[in-house]
């Protein structure tokens, strides 16, 4: 607002600034924009040994795959799956309040859509059209985030601007770090590999509360997690990963983090990113 307050004094009194000053100003002091593009986030409740998994997960990675840039994924193994943790079956349940029991595979698309991904479009399943649907409300958040990977530990900063006002006193930012493809939990449903596997939440599945927003807001949040252990090839639904002690990481290197801003009353998910290029 003080810009636009300086520009119209400006005009009052006959004042000017030289072409090449003025562009100086702008490439100094851009205006915000007010909505940006919006990267869909898609949590996805999936699992090995779960045989409708198979090709549910085919219709959203062939989805995937044509629209680069666009999206965000996680992919939360549970079900029977030796990579589900107390953490991903936790995410499933957060979806299904008052609940005890729960069924695979599911998506929730920015939290509040919520939808079995081979059964949606009279049962022909999910297509770039329900991506092009999702993605069709701007959002009103920027948000990045860079990390760094040191041996078995996995650095990240999130950065965000509010091009809006964003009133809730339930913001949470979470952070995922998964894995870009897995091949060691193989089960039964036909699947040799498995994409963007969740490996582990930061600091944990609460993730870190952030206060309400103003436009022009700004913050930066670094995060780390060092994963303990050895790689334990012994996990089962009745066994899962005990993260202090162990871990399910098949390579480090190939290990991403994933970053939304999420209402926790309203499940609304503002903006994800993640480090995948």
């Amino acid at each position: 607002m003080r810009g636009l307050f300086i520009a119209s004094v400006g005009i009052v009194l006959g004042l000017s600034c030289a072409p090449e000053e003025q562009a100086k100003k702008d490439k100094a002091d851009p205006v915000l924009p007010t909505t940006t593009d919006r990267m869909v986030l898609h949590e996805v409740f999936t699992g090995c040994n779960c045989g409708p998994c198979f090709g549910a997960d085919a219709l959203l990675d062939a989805v995937f795959e044509e629209n680069p840039e666009r999206f965000t994924t996680i992919k939360y193994q549970v079900g029977s799956d030796p990579y589900m943790t107390s953490e991903s079956v936790a995410r499933r349940m957060y979806y299904l309040p008052g609940e005890d029991v729960y069924a695979i595979p599911y998506v929730h698309a920015d939290g509040v859509y919520g939808f079995h991904p081979a059964e949606v479009n009279e049962e022909e399943g999910y297509n770039e059209g329900d991506l092009d649907a999702f993605a069709a409300e701007a959002a009103v958040l920027l948000l990045s985030v860079a990390h760094s990977i040191s041996g078995k530990t996995v650095d990240f900063t999130v950065d965000y601007t509010a091009l809006a006002d964003i009133p809730s006193d339930d913001l949470i930012l979470h952070a995922v770090i998964i894995e870009n493809k897995t091949f060691l939990n193989v089960g039964t449903n036909g699947q040799s590999e498995f994409h963007q596997v969740m490996k582990k939440m930061v600091p944990d599945g609460a993730g870190t509360p952030i206060a309400a927003l103003v436009r022009e807001d700004t913050g930066s949040i670094s995060l780390s997690y060092t994963f303990n252990g050895e790689y334990d090839d012994e996990t089962s639904r009745t066994d899962m990963v005990d993260h202090s002690t162990a871990h399910t990481v098949e390579e480090f290197d190939d290990l991403e983090v994933v970053v939304f801003l999420q209402d926790a009353v309203t499940w609304e998910v503002f903006q994800s990113a993640w480090t995948i290029d």
